[in-house]
């Protein structure tokens, strides 16, 4: 039996807890939020006991794996005090940090522990991205040409967020949103090796970008276009990849489908495991690499490769011009 403290109780807190409590042979000993209010209730959905600060948690026990759900910025002093005190498996939120420098130093202290550590990328064990990996690998595409990805929404009131804070978030939809691009393209189509930016603010009074556009290309000239907005009337996520021999598509919580060269029609692909599963899937993949069980999900140093991608974004952004990396 798995003891597990969340840390943080907002809305991807909460998505933890409820992902736990799905799980046998984990249980929710703590959620951690100063906040009592919101600790004592997703206390009360899931299990565990409330606390105010993660101190106050470890003076009373040692959980076995912490989960970090609060705003970027705070990370690294989660990780850092989690690890002192003997923890040795961490799954912490995306982004890793809020800047380069924290990240890094994050990886250094689950390396110099030899913690188990996984960067919460949940949209690697979404169906659809595991099947568009495999089918990618099995060539049926070709070579790959094209890879796009849009987040967007409406996200009204960002403004009075944590999200539009620069100072705790590190940046605004690009470093919130496309950070899961960035590692959907290193996950589907190879390491980025140069990038190029636009970001604009529309939004009134805000202080991040709340529109992107990201150009990135891997090494054998594959090349992805992520877009990224808090501010259009419809929203969309979407997720297509296209190869030399054909093409496909997923619409989240939508069709997901399929055209080869030569086909006449598109091929409708089964989904089997529904999206909201996604949280829970991946504490399973993490539970498994505990356990010793080869694993292609996200770790520390994927982590760190986004921060250092996204960092290299704002850098195209600021002088308008292509990066390498």
């Amino acid at each position: 039996m798995y003891k597990i403290a969340i840390i943080g109780c907002g809305w991807a807190g909460q998505q933890h807890a409820a992902a736990c409590k799905a799980i046998k042979g984990c249980k929710l000993i703590a959620v951690v939020d100063p906040q009592k209010e919101l600790s004592g209730k997703v206390a009360s959905q899931s299990g565990g006991n409330a606390y105010g600060s993660l101190e106050e948690l470890l003076k009373k026990d040692i959980p076995e794996i912490v989960v970090v759900c609060t705003p970027p910025s705070s990370h690294r002093k989660i990780v850092e005090t989690s690890l002192k005190k003997g923890v040795r498996n961490i799954v912490s939120e995306k982004p890793l940090a809020h800047n380069l420098t924290d990240a890094r130093a994050i990886q250094k202290a689950a390396k110099s522990a030899s913690a188990e550590f996984m960067t919460a990328f949940c949209h690697r064990f979404v169906e659809p991205v595991i099947q568009m990996r495999k089918i990618i690998k099995a060539g049926k595409l070709g070579d790959i040409v094209f890879f796009r990805n849009q987040f967007s929404a409406n996200f009204e009131g960002v403004q009075n967020r944590w999200f539009s804070n620069p100072e705790i978030s590190g940046g605004g939809c690009l470093i919130d949103t496309s950070v899961h691009s960035i590692d959907l393209f290193r996950f589907l189509c190879g390491e980025v090796k140069n990038v190029s930016a636009r970001t604009f603010s529309r939004m009134p009074g805000i202080k991040v970008e709340d529109t992107s556009c990201l150009l990135v290309q891997n090494e054998k000239g594959c090349i992805g276009v992520i877009e990224a907005s808090w501010n259009v009337g419809v929203g969309q996520a979407y997720l297509e990849v296209c190869g030399t021999k054909g093409r496909i598509i997923y619409e989240y919580w939508g069709q997901f489908r399929m055209k080869l060269a030569g086909d006449k029609d598109w091929s409708i692909l089964p989904v089997r495991r529904d999206i909201s599963h996604r949280f829970e899937d991946e504490l399973r993949n993490f539970i498994g690499v505990i356990e010793g069980k080869k694993s292609e999900g996200p770790g520390v140093d994927d982590g760190v490769r986004a921060n250092e991608i996204i960092d290299a974004t704002f850098r195209s952004v600021k002088d308008k011009k292509w990066i390498s990396l």
